[in-house]
């Protein structure tokens, strides 16, 4: 089962309106909708902590101040087209503001949909046609700018001004690779990680190169733009060290079927003097789920790259088959 990952109370707060006040719209009862940001287990909405979401440890994404999201709701007045919602604050004492202020619509017994998406960009007009952040330039950790996440839980129920907290439950848009590599006896101490490529074939549509690729954010559907790519190299932004204790490196992929499994092909410094090429070998893997990460054990020795049957977690966390590149 799938973790609730991210949940968004929105709240509904009294707003005095001077009847003098020209500048704020007609609402019911002059109520704004303000929002309270969490991360939680599956855990109700009155349970949530609120945390940061733009710090990344590993593959765990989390909230912190100055982070930004844009809210869609056609009830509210005015209507909201991708509202700002900014975080003040870390942790539990993040507070989160509108750029421009929204209002629960009249009557109040009218349904309120809410649909969300994080990290925020401006130009986004429509909520059926949001920006997917370009993949093709990553460094084998888990840029936040890149993590799209988004809200769907009440895009066609809606909720209504009574019923108070609105939980929205933000989902990872894509799909995550994690590759835990260690290397053997055979191969010298302080080998290094220099690049990796993850491939698929020729037609599969892996990596956004430039951010014309939309997602709708009802559905989680992606339509990939004109500028997609099969494969693309990453050099770690930072030393990756290798050893029998597994390093770990990420991917961030579009969702999909492949027409054949992905390869992953590693470059090595070996003992700071020898460069490496480590034959590619399949991930075997060819369905990819949004908000599921992959895991790998990737084993590299002399004689054969063993890749791991992937496992599922939710992130979603997916456990793939054994690599064993030969050299």
């Amino acid at each position: 089962m799938k973790k609730m990952l991210f949940l968004t109370a929105v709240a509904a707060a009294w707003i005095a309106c001077d009847r003098d006040d020209e500048c704020r719209p007609t609402a019911d009862d002059g109520q704004q909708i303000t929002i309270l940001v969490g991360i939680a287990d599956s855990k109700p909405v009155s349970d949530v902590i609120p945390e940061s979401k733009t710090t990344i440890t590993g593959s765990t994404a989390a909230w912190k101040s100055g982070d930004q999201l844009g809210l869609f709701c056609t009830q509210s007045v005015p209507a909201a087209v991708n509202v700002s919602f900014s975080a003040t604050g870390n942790g539990a004492s993040a507070t989160w503001s509108a750029d421009s202020p929204i209002y629960w619509g009249a009557p109040a017994t009218t349904p309120h949909t809410f649909l969300a998406y994080s990290p925020y960009a401006s130009g986004n007009s429509s909520a059926s046609a949001v920006k997917v952040p370009a993949l093709n330039v990553q460094t084998g950790t888990v840029n936040p700018a890149l993590d799209l996440l988004i809200s769907n839980n009440l895009a066609s129920s809606g909720v209504l001004r009574s019923a108070g907290a609105v939980g929205l439950v933000f989902t990872h848009a894509l799909s995550l690779l994690e590759f835990d590599i260690t290397i053997n006896s055979s191969i010298a101490a302080n080998t290094t990680l220099t690049s990796f490529t993850v491939a698929a074939g020729s037609s599969d549509k892996v990596y956004t190169t430039d951010g014309n690729s939309t997602i709708a954010l009802s559905t989680g559907a992606i339509t990939p733009g004109s500028g997609v790519t099969n494969t693309t190299t990453m050099t770690p932004g930072a030393t990756v060290t290798l050893s029998a204790t597994s390093a770990s490196v990420y991917v961030l992929v579009l969702p999909g079927t492949y027409s054949q499994a992905p390869t992953l092909a590693i470059n090595l410094n070996e003992g700071g003097t020898s460069a490496i090429a480590v034959p590619p070998a399949s991930l075997t893997t060819t369905t990819f789920a949004a908000g599921s990460k992959y895991t790998y054990a990737v084993s590299i020795a002399r004689t054969a790259i063993t890749i791991s049957n992937p496992t599922i977690t939710d992130w979603t966390n997916v456990n793939g088959s054994a690599i064993n590149p030969g050299l």
